[in-house]
């Protein structure tokens, strides 16, 4: 009996992939095809348990894990791979330092000099944050965008308010970057993986990509610290 519910339930798998195959885009379809054998790998694997062959079942099971991928079984990412709690990004210019909580999503910023140096940009009044905005057009490096990405970020509508003109010049960063700034960029410690810093520029991306109303100057950034890190 039991081996009958297990090959109907690979025969259903299978003719719901085959119809999702016929559906999907050319684009889509390889990748389809990935996770229809690992789909039908774990249900090999399943087979081969119930006969009580677990030995055989083990490497094909963890084979087709390997081929479903992580989309697959867990959206969010593997359990074992989540990031840890505590982690902050930090972005830095001559007026400012910027840095986001990776748990809470929240973003400030500490004014470095100037009449407002040491305040918070959380703290400031409106006029105080229009002085400070002031104060950033005065210099030559990424200032003004850095603190335009948090304008846009927690002050909805303040470039029709202020009437503040068009952006900043900040698409892109500096050409240079430290080691230590990437790894502050992405929230991480000296000793990161490849898989650490991969899956700390994934979850920074989707927080900050053009795409999803976040900032061009940190998203080059972000980018720009992986490329270094890798």
């Amino acid at each position: 009996m039991s081996n009958l519910v297990i090959a109907l339930a690979i025969a259903f798998g299978g003719y719901w992939l085959l119809r999702q195959f016929v559906a999907a885009p050319a684009n889509q379809a390889a990748k389809l095809t990935r996770k229809a054998g690992g789909v039908a790998l774990i249900g090999v694997a399943g087979f081969l348990t119930m006969r009580g062959n677990v030995n055989a079942a083990i490497p094909i099971f963890v084979l087709g894990l390997g081929l479903l991928g992580q989309s697959g079984l867990f959206p969010g990412g593997f359990p074992w791979g989540q990031k840890s709690s505590g982690q902050r990004s930090r972005v830095a210019t001559s007026l400012l330092a910027m840095e986001l909580d990776h748990d809470s999503g929240r973003m400030d910023g500490q004014i470095l000099a100037g009449p407002l140096k040491g305040r918070l940009l959380s703290a400031l009044k409106e006029e105080e944050l229009k002085a400070f905005h002031r104060q950033c057009t005065t210099v030559n490096d990424q200032s003004r965008a850095l603190f335009e990405a948090w304008l846009d970020r927690s002050k909805a509508g303040w470039r029709e308010t202020w009437q503040a003109g068009p952006r900043g010049n900040g698409g892109m960063p500096s050409a240079t970057m430290s080691r230590a700034e990437a790894l502050a960029v992405l929230g991480l410690k000296e000793g990161a993986s490849e898989e650490d810093i991969r899956a700390a520029h994934r979850r920074l991306m989707k927080e900050f990509h053009p795409d999803r109303g976040g900032s061009d100057y940190l998203a080059a950034k972000i980018n720009q610290a992986k490329d270094i890190l890798l």
